[in-house]
């Protein structure tokens, strides 16, 4: 599994690092993509292989958890100031922070599923809105991270683009909660149903801010 992800780090230089890093973060597309397919099931009440895919989030995240204190560790022992040691966490830190709202979210999915809720089709093309808007936002923080290394002012572009990216996703969250609401008012949704619709919505939106949230945490690293 440490081939697979991160290859066996033999040096501590910056390139190395971000390397891990990147790698990281594409295993959070990884848990992205199942996550969206899980949301796809739940709305068209096809829900038969959910246990499946919560089981298959769970499982890459504990696989791996260990793996990501590894790169906190080849920071740590790198030759880096402190400063630099810091900032390369920070960053660590908070790609590390998205997989663990991904789980949520997916929690958040199941509760929906095993709650039987319904989910009025009017929300369908918000909540495709937001998955693709919240994929699209984690595409661009793996491309930053691709280019950092090779451009610092191409990498800078494409942290304001995923800044611009989080826009979009508020935008998007607050139009599916009135559309949802106003569903509620008119006595179209069961209370139950209503919160778990806006915990799902919510949870999204979180995700889409620790990713503008790590993506930033770059701009650190190009002062440097």
């Amino acid at each position: 599994m440490f081939d697979k992800y991160f290859g066996f780090l033999k040096s501590h230089d910056e390139e190395s690092i971000i390397q891990s890093l990147l790698d990281h973060a594409k295993i959070d597309s990884e848990e992205l993509h199942i996550l969206s397919q899980m949301l796809t099931a739940l709305l068209k009440n096809d829900t038969s292989k959910m246990d499946g895919m919560i089981e298959q989030i769970n499982r890459i995240n504990e696989e791996n958890h260990k793996l990501f204190e590894t790169v906190s560790d080849h920071i740590v022992q790198s030759n880096f100031d402190f400063q630099k040691q810091y900032d390369l966490l920070r960053v660590q830190q908070r790609i590390d922070g998205v997989s663990e709202l991904i789980i949520a979210t997916a929690k958040r999915i199941m509760i929906a599923k095993n709650i039987e809720t319904n989910i009025p089709t009017q929300l369908t093309p918000y909540f495709n809105t937001l998955c693709e808007l919240v994929l699209n936002s984690q595409d661009l923080f793996i491309k930053t991270i691709q280019k950092f290394q090779v451009s610092r002012k191409d990498a800078l572009k494409l942290i304001h683009q995923v800044e611009e990216q989080e826009n979009f996703v508020d935008n998007a969250r607050a139009e599916s909660l009135e559309v949802l609401f106003r569903l509620a008012n008119d006595n179209q949704l069961k209370l139950g149903d209503c919160l778990a619709i806006e915990g799902i919505i919510e949870y999204l939106e979180d995700i889409s801010d620790a990713i503008t949230s790590a993506c930033k945490s770059l701009d650190w690293l190009l002062i440097n």
